[in-house]
């Protein structure tokens, strides 16, 4: 009898409940979720890094072209085209734009220089033959 009791109050309690929600007034309505505002992305030319000491800018891309000037590690360069693995930058501390490789040039800046093997201005000279060695006198 006493769990007929306990869920006849509990029933009774839910139909009070249900009826004392129904009679009181809404509030009024929540403000909407705040504009989260994204920052526009950066206008112009993207930002790179020199990843080598001593990289050379030229004025076309390639490396026969004439060399317009050098850039050092992690100047700060906008890439402004890029074609065939060459990007044509602009150097705005030295005012100053020519073509780079791309190979050298990264987003963010580096923490040391990348090494570069330096290619020979000379040919390697060629291995001499041994001397041949002198016939010996021919008896008679």
């Amino acid at each position: 009898m006493t769990l007929r009791r306990t869920l006849t109050a509990l029933a009774l309690c839910m139909m009070a409940l249900t009826l004392f929600m129904g009679c009181v007034e809404p509030g009024p309505p929540m403000p909407p979720p705040p504009m989260v505002e994204t920052p526009p992305p950066p206008s112009g030319p993207p930002h790179y890094f020199v990843t080598v000491s001593g990289l050379a800018l030229r004025q076309g891309p390639t490396t026969s072209a004439p060399q317009v000037g050098t850039l050092e590690f992690n100047d700060e360069v906008m890439v402004l085209e890029t074609s065939s693995g060459w990007a044509r930058v602009e150097d705005p501390r030295r005012n100053r734009t020519g073509w780079a490789s791309m190979r050298y040039l990264q987003p963010m800046p580096a923490n040391q220089p990348q090494y570069v093997p330096r290619r020979r201005s000379t040919p390697a000279p060629t291995p001499k033959e041994p001397p041949k060695p002198a016939e010996s006198p021919k008896a008679m």
